[in-house]
């Protein structure tokens, strides 16, 4: 159900996070829950594979593929970040659209629960 394979690293969570979370390495060199509400949030780099508490050690995906039977993806679709940026809403195939926003493609959903996760660095702030 929760599973993924590919580059794999392990950092401290600066918060509880769950599969699936997004994140960004914060300034202290955690794992911060990742948000395209501003460039300040944005610059996803990892995927939190499992529940983690704040504090604790966390393993992440750098890029591979990710799956999660709860998901239902348009298969072929661009994943995007997405604006909430809280536990469990951090993915979405929707650009974020609002002024000052930042839209970065996180991957492909290659099956309804299942996406190839390969962060994009480019990033575009909507004007």
């Amino acid at each position: 159900n929760t599973t993924a394979s590919g580059v794999k690293i392990q950092l401290i969570a600066n918060e509880h996070q769950a599969f699936g979370d997004v994140c960004r390495i914060d300034s202290a060199g955690e794992a911060a829950l990742a948000s395209a509400g501003a460039a300040s949030t944005a610059s996803s780099l990892l995927m939190c594979l499992g529940a983690v508490s704040s504090g604790g050690t966390g393993t992440y995906l750098m890029f591979g593929i990710a799956r999660n039977d709860s998901w239902a993806w348009t298969v072929g679709g661009l994943v995007y970040l997405s604006t909430t940026g809280t536990t469990g809403n951090t993915l979405t195939q929707t650009a974020p659209s609002g002024a000052g926003q930042i839209v970065q493609v996180l991957g492909v959903a290659t099956h309804a629960d299942r996406m190839y996760f390969r962060p994009e660095l480019i990033q575009i702030e909507v004007a």
